[in-house]
């Protein structure tokens, strides 16, 4: 039963994301709970050039592109239930390839999700502690190696503390 608690808390949240990032770019942006501190991706990282950023109202994202590959980056504040860091977590460790993030694992935590086709792809998704949570898709064209620098180059334990107005640098 508890088991499927925190799967239901966890698709809520996947599908807030999911709603949101479904937003039309020049929709006004509706409220989905307090007012989040700035939320900010720079124009260049790791060796990445950003695309236009777009803004919704608990989130923004923005594609940064090397070469051929095109990492869709979303960074996005969402209030949390009481033990949904802890739900994540569980669920992550249990399914999926463990990323290796630059952070106290106690406030960030960020799985892979991978196909094997040719060439294989990664996508990267990482949730921390304060709310912030960070996704890092390829569509296919993202290595594991692509993931791992963006993330790499994030304030990713400052956010997993809760300081989100310093933008990456």
């Amino acid at each position: 039963m508890r088991r499927a608690v925190l799967v239901i808390m966890l698709l809520a949240t996947f599908a807030s994301c999911r709603r949101q990032s479904a937003e039309e770019p020049g929709a006004p942006a509706v409220a989905r709970g307090p007012a989040p501190q700035p939320l900010a991706l720079p124009d260049t990282l790791a060796g990445f050039a950003g695309g236009p950023i777009q803004h919704g109202a608990t989130w923004v994202r923005r594609t940064y592109a090397h070469g051929a590959t095109l990492v869709d980056t979303t960074l996005a504040m969402a209030q949390q239930p009481p033990g949904g860091f802890e739900g994540w977590v569980t669920m992550s460790r249990a399914g999926y390839p463990q990323a290796t993030l630059a952070a106290p694992p106690g406030d960030v935590n960020g799985f892979y999700q991978c196909t094997g086709g040719p060439p294989p792809s990664c996508d990267l998704l990482i949730q921390m502690r304060s709310g912030i949570h960070l996704e890092l898709r390829g569509g296919g064209s993202s290595s594991r190696a692509d993931v791992d620098a963006l993330a790499g180059a994030m304030p990713l334990a400052a956010w997993g503390a809760g300081a989100i107005d310093d933008p990456p640098h």
